[in-house]
């Protein structure tokens, strides 16, 4: 199984692309040492000061050309490892400028006209320009900082002091304020000091690559903040080398400065991506390798290429069927607990095998529990149905007892009034109008049963009919009666029981009272009572809440079992009663 530094699923076209671009670099850079050592032969030297290089022609172009190789193979590798295409580019484009740089410095170094020698020197400043613009975006890319309005207007800002900066190194020859020489000395270094463009030029890079450190620190977490020491300890020796090479340190003018520059630049790259700070596969290997899945990765033949830690054996079946089926999911009959992914890659497939058997034994034990809570279920469902024929039976004798006794106790009551009329008309035409009443009472409340019987529940409009019919019965005793029903929903025998039992309660309060009117309303509830209210008005000139027969009322609703209010006045009397819709309260 390959462990190399790139874990990227590489197809062999573009492993051939690498070889490719590599190999073309090479034969370049060696056609290049052949050109120049034929084209330009070492001429004399120039006496300059003690400061002079101390590379040979020969060996400074060799090294120069090994160089460049070596950033252009860092540069396709480095593009190939990243994960972010956008730094992928960018980091190729770093490595392209090095090597073009690096190229530069070889023509410089072997060209005899002065004049081209010098504008070449100049033109080192470009690439130290595009390198840490280049760098702090690779940073910024790295760490997601999507850029405001405001930082958009600085980072345009900073490239155009780049541009400004690259331009005045350019046109030294006409304004002298990066450089101030006696005579160019292309070749060696020469006597020149440093303008004021220089020490801005300098600034800029100095400031750019602290910015690159600072937006890493601050994007990485803290366990990974550790890994920015190690490129940042290179950064800061090329800084300082940088520093002492622009104060003509002896022993800083003695290196190739671009070949230094280039170098600290490449090897903090590579660093930050060795780490992880700029995405890579190098960081993904070990993600990839630590995956608590059984997670494969298979070439197009079928053969193993990559694998987690904890991945178990390869299954031939598996594999035959993850490269000539289509991508999903499949299970096989051997294996019934477990389940297969596949996913298409570039160049091969990702077969992922998850262990089923915790979740089949739990379908199993659910599906035994489904199957209890089933059985449980009809048991219940049987239990409820009897219950409620249990219940509804209940009622149903309750409403026959209820019946029974108010039709016993009011025959009792009709049989008593008859067989005591007294002899005066008045008297005797109140007592038989009493027993009329009774008579209805009993009619009423007999119906129900037989309603009941029927249906158990009376609807609004069988409501309506009985309470008009009611309202009749009373006025034709000599009690002015109205009624008003308002009711959404049917309302159960044994409710209209309870009902009956209120209006005749009044009703009979009513007969015993002068001139009497008595007014009901019966009505619906948010919450689902049906409430009763009766007025009595009468002539009476005493209050009819403090008659005993107000308190045998008041008994009488005890009786009932309903959330009832009885209040009165002179000649006054109000009832408002409420029973739940279906049984009593």
């Amino acid at each position: 199984m390959p462990n190399g530094t790139v874990l990227s699923i590489f197809t062999r076209s573009r492993r051939g692309l690498l070889t490719t671009i590599c190999a073309s670099v090479t034969l370049l850079y060696l056609a290049l040492v052949i050109a120049l050592a034929c084209a330009w032969p070492p001429s004399a030297p120039v006496p300059s000061s003690d400061n002079a290089s101390a590379f040979s022609f020969i060996d400074r172009t060799a090294l120069n050309c090994i160089f460049g190789i070596v950033f252009s193979f860092w540069g396709v590798m480095a593009y190939l490892r990243c994960l972010d295409p956008r730094i992928s580019r960018r980091l190729a484009a770093i490595a392209v400028i090095l090597t073009l740089w690096l190229t530069a410095v070889t023509i410089k170094w072997n060209t005899t006209d002065l004049k081209l020698a010098r504008y070449l020197w100049y033109g080192y400043y470009i690439p130290m320009a595009c390198l840490p613009p280049l760098c702090l975006s690779c940073a910024l890319k790295s760490a997601g900082i999507e850029l405001g309005k405001t930082a958009v207007r600085l980072k345009t800002a900073c490239i155009a002091l780049g541009i400004v900066l690259a331009v005045l190194a350019l046109t030294n020859d006409v304004h002298r304020l990066f450089f101030t020489f006696d005579v160019p000395n292309p070749g060696l270094v020469g006597m020149y000091s440093y303008g004021p463009a220089y020490w801005a030029f300098f600034a800029y890079n100095t400031l750019y690559y602290l910015a690159f450190f600072c937006v890493l620190w601050r994007s990485s977490r803290s366990a990974m903040r550790g890994l920015v020491v190690p490129a940042a300890t290179v950064a800061t020796a090329g800084l300082l080398f940088c520093a002492a090479y622009a104060l003509r340190a002896k022993w800083a003018v003695s290196f190739n400065f671009s070949l230094v520059y280039g170098i600290i630049v490449m090897v903090t790259l590579e660093l930050c991506l060795d780490v992880g700070l700029i995405p890579s596969t190098r960081s993904f290997k070990k993600v990839f390798d630590d995956l608590p899945f059984d997670l494969k990765i298979l070439s197009r033949n079928g053969s193993l290429y990559h694998q987690t830690k904890v991945a178990g054996p390869l299954n031939a079946n598996a594999v035959n069927r993850a490269n000539h089926g289509a991508p999903g999911s499949f299970r096989l009959p051997g294996l019934p607990d477990s389940l297969f992914i596949v996913w298409p890659l570039s160049g091969g497939t990702a077969l992922l095998t998850q262990d089923m058997s915790g979740l089949n034994e739990l379908n199993r034990t659910l599906g035994k529990q489904g199957t209890e809570l089933k059985r449980d279920l009809e048991a219940l469902e049987h239990d409820r149905e009897l219950v409620e024929l249990l219940t509804e039976l209940e009622v149903k004798s309750r409403l026959v007892d209820d019946v029974d006794a108010a039709l016993s106790a009011s025959m009792a009551e009709v049989t008593a009034l008859l067989n005591n009329l007294p002899t005066e008309p008045h008297a005797r035409q109140r007592q038989l109008e009493r027993a009329r009443m009774l008579v209805a009472y009993c009619k009423r409340k007999g119906s129900l049963v037989l309603a009941e019987a029927a249906d158990p529940e009376l609807d609004r409009d069988r409501i309506r009919l009985i309470a008009n019919e009611l309202a009749c019965d009373l006025r034709a005793v000599g009690i002015d009666c109205a009624a008003l029903v308002n009711l959404d929903h049917p309302v159960a025998a044994q409710q209209a029981s309870t009902l009956y039992d209120c209006i005749y309660d009044m009703a009979f309060m009513a007969f015993e009272c002068s001139s009497p009117a008595l007014i009901y309303h019966l009505g619906e509830r948010d919450d689902g009572l049906i409430e009763l209210r009766a007025h009595l008005q009468s002539d009476d000139e005493e209050d009819l809440s403090s008659l005993p027969r107000t308190q045998a009322l008041r008994e009488r609703l005890d009786k009932c079992d309903v959330i009832y209010a009885l209040t009165g006045n002179t000649g006054q009397l109000v009832l408002l009663a409420r029973v739940k819709g279906g049984e009593c309260v």
